[in-house]
């Protein structure tokens, strides 16, 4: 007799398996693929646990690296779905996926649980070096990320069905540039509006779904369906043209990825790029002002006192330096 109800058996099973076979699944992807041995060892990571789901993400390198993480990903939900029911037929699984900037306009911030482990509790929430974003990159489940599109991620997550993957707008594009390729042979369905709090100024937000019903009967059946609602899947150039002109009216940011071997076009960069540029620049600058300073004040007698004139400078250089980023990253 088992100690424990099925349910969590079952979540248990959820937790050790699924990425399994998230990751054999993108390396059947990757195996076929030119070029992807700058990649095929990047498949979806876990970055946490929330009750009975998971979430993955993965730094995103190229089309092709993404076009395998969401083919493996449609796959392995297909597979371990099939798994289970056959378990017990009332379990199943769903998912919803999205694209997330970095550094900006999202994110990276040592998650809190770092604490008592291995980082002094003031390197908590503070801004990143190069060494420790790319560090997130190989285990983010020691760290948070934070920004709006994670956020709308989270929103759209409530539209996902045992048959259709939700996806965020941003992502839905990318992919119907993939499908233009044969990267993939996704099938869109445009699902309405949908106001969600938070998620660009309550303007009602596109929903967005990919087919992945496994059964033939029920795609036959969703198919004739579709036919007497005369309801069709979206076909994929009318989509990305709607949202690409739906990003662009409402300031959501066009994803820049390119396909393997391809340079980016600086000039084509995204204004959160020249943005946190900018504002990089001035903090270093600060920066660069106050170890001056610092220096100096460490090259200065010990037993002199800090005159009126030494600390109002010291405060307004502070004050400068806070501003710079309070201004960017207020939003």
């Amino acid at each position: 007799m088992e100690p424990y109800p099925i349910w969590l058996n079952r979540t248990r099973n959820f937790y050790r398996v699924f990425p399994q076979v998230l990751t054999r699944h993108f390396g059947e992807f990757t195996a076929v693929l030119a070029g992807a041995k700058d990649y095929k060892d990047m498949p979806p990571q876990v970055w946490k646990t929330v009750g009975d789901e998971i979430i993955f993400c993965i730094r995103i390198v190229c089309l092709e690296h993404l076009a395998c993480c969401m083919r493996a990903f449609t796959k392995a939900l297909s597979t371990y779905g099939a798994a289970i029911n056959k378990q017990q037929s009332e379990l199943d699984v769903k998912g919803s996926a999205w694209v997330a900037s970095f550094p900006a306009p999202n994110v990276t911030i040592v998650s809190a649980s770092r604490i008592n482990t291995m980082e002094p509790s003031n390197k908590v929430g503070g801004q990143l070096s190069e060494a420790e974003e790319t560090r997130a990159d190989r285990l983010p489940g020691e760290y948070d990320f934070l920004g709006k599109q994670i956020d709308t991620g989270f929103r759209i997550s409530r539209f996902a069905q045992v048959h259709e993957l939700a996806i965020s707008v941003d992502l839905a594009w990318l992919l119907t540039l993939l499908r233009e390729r044969d990267l993939v042979d996704f099938r869109f369905t445009y699902r309405g509006k949908e106001i969600l709090k938070g998620v660009i100024g309550s303007v009602p937000y596109p929903i967005i779904t990919v087919q992945t019903e496994r059964s033939v009967r029920r795609r036959e059946l969703d198919e004739l369906e579709r036919t007497v609602a005369n309801t069709d899947f979206a076909k994929h150039i009318e989509l990305r043209n709607y949202l690409h002109k739906f990003m662009e009216e409402h300031e959501v940011e066009i994803p820049i990825i390119s396909l393997h071997g391809i340079k980016y076009d600086k000039d084509k960069l995204p204004k959160c790029f020249f943005e946190l540029g900018t504002a990089w620049q001035a903090g270093a600058r600060e920066e660069q002002q106050r170890k001056r300073i610092k220096e100096e004040a460490d090259a200065f007698d010990d037993s002199a006192v800090p005159t009126v004139e030494d600390k109002n400078k010291l405060n307004e250089l502070n004050s400068s330096f806070d501003k710079a980023f309070k201004s960017y990253w207020s939003d």
